[in-house]
């Protein structure tokens, strides 16, 4: 499942596209950028580590709504964790989530094989500034895999907030793990321990 989540994020993470208007234009722009990117640097993807996460660095921020991203994994409807946290606090969080998030993925780079993505039209909410878009990762002899994105629009351009795999939410599945570590230590120490297992830094 892993692999499957770092391959995915190949079409993900990458250069902001111009389509403005619609979504599913943005996000195969995306893919074709990142899936080129990927090509020229397959080989040295397999043994390089730091250029693995260069890549995903240079290419994650610009391509999702970082803040929104990381407040979605502390926020339930019973337990907004995020609205607790001082400015600082939140600031720290959400540099060591990126941060993990781009070493999870990392090494996921070196495992596209030609694995072609479809996207389906966007269903936009009623104002318009958000939206989401249906796609699937097609494999040879697999059946292929639907993940669905969340994308909104802000200030100009689209967008991810939160993306779904077989119908499970990528914000929800880091929430499942974070919660109970914060209810138990409490956030500063659960923020020094994001910092000690930061990969970005200790890898």
């Amino acid at each position: 499942m892993k692999n499957i989540l770092a391959i995915i994020m190949l079409i993900t993470f990458a250069p902001m596209a111009t389509a403005q208007d619609d979504p599913s234009v943005f996000l195969e722009n995306v893919a074709n950028n990142m899936i080129n990117q990927v090509e020229k640097n397959k080989t040295e993807l397999k043994t390089n580590k730091l250029l693995a996460q260069k890549l995903v660095k240079d290419t994650l921020l610009p391509a999702i709504d970082t803040h929104e991203f990381a407040r979605r994994t502390l926020s339930t409807k019973k337990n907004n964790t995020w609205k607790s946290l001082s400015e600082k606090q939140q600031q720290r969080f959400v540099e060591q989530f990126i941060d993990l998030v781009i070493g999870n993925y990392a090494t996921g780079l070196a495992l596209y094989d030609g694995q072609k993505f479809k996207f389906s039209k966007p269903h936009f909410s009623k104002t318009g500034k958000s939206a989401r878009v249906r796609s699937s990762l097609e494999q040879a002899g697999s059946t292929p895999i639907i993940i669905d994105y969340t994308l909104s629009i802000k200030t100009g351009s689209w967008k991810i907030i939160d993306l779904k795999i077989e119908g499970v939410s990528m914000s929800k599945s880091y929430k499942s793990q974070f919660l109970p570590r914060i209810k138990t230590m409490g956030m500063d120490a659960f923020l020094a321990e994001m910092e000690s297992k930061n990969p970005t830094k200790n890898g």
